[in-house]
């Protein structure tokens, strides 16, 4: 299996009608999602993720379902 050098890519979320809606820091390979309240639980394939370089753009994938934290405090 290869492992793909992602130091130069960012990490790229869609909503579920295809809308960009956070783009993670270059080289991380993480995003936070805001605006969703403690408790919510999101089902499997409501995002989608892929990384891109800025010029080239990985397939989207979709993301697994998650339940939402409450914050720290």
């Amino acid at each position: 299996m290869t492992v793909a050098d992602r130091s130069n890519q960012s990490l790229l979320i869609y909503d579920k009608a295809g809308k960009l809606i956070v783009t993670g820091e270059k080289g991380k390979g993480t995003v936070t999602i805001t605006g969703l309240a403690a408790g919510t639980k999101v089902a499997a394939g409501d995002y989608k993720a892929s990384f891109s370089d800025g010029t080239n753009e990985s397939d989207k994938l979709p993301v697994s379902a998650f339940d939402v934290l409450p914050a720290e405090g």
